[in-house]
């Protein structure tokens, strides 16, 4: 009977190894919605700052369209999108890139074409 906690911990670890970490979730993106997604690098906090600070003046101005903002710092979500490195950010709507912004930036260039986004259906030219 002592064995049994050990018995399950090694068939979790068994199930849980076999799972391959190439086949990662699919994100929940509502298609009827303008998605705002932030990818973020757990080391380059410092220049997120900019980012930062334009979401927040988005949550203001436009609190409906940043409800479903996502914040993904999993590399795997970065090459699913074509982002290079964080940070960076994109305005996703029919499975069709609005916006995407990637790099240091300021402020005004992140608010002023994600502002835009949310007042139009077409996509907008790509930083």
């Amino acid at each position: 009977m002592k064995a049994f906690p050990l018995y399950i911990l090694v068939l979790v670890l068994v199930v849980t190894s076999s799972c391959s970490r190439d086949n990662h979730d699919k994100l929940p993106l509502d298609k009827n919605i303008k998605q705002v997604i932030f990818f973020s690098e757990e080391n380059q906090y410092e220049h997120e700052a900019a980012y930062y600070d334009a979401l927040i003046e988005l949550k203001k101005e436009y609190p409906n369209e940043m409800e479903n903002l996502m914040v993904l710092s999993e590399k795997e979500y970065f090459d699913d999108f074509d982002i290079p490195s964080g940070p960076a950010l994109i305005v996703i709507y029919k499975e069709e890139i609005m916006v995407k912004i990637n790099g240091d930036v300021s402020k005004d260039q992140i608010f002023k074409p994600v502002s835009q986004a949310f007042s139009t259906s077409k996509p907008l030219k790509a930083n």
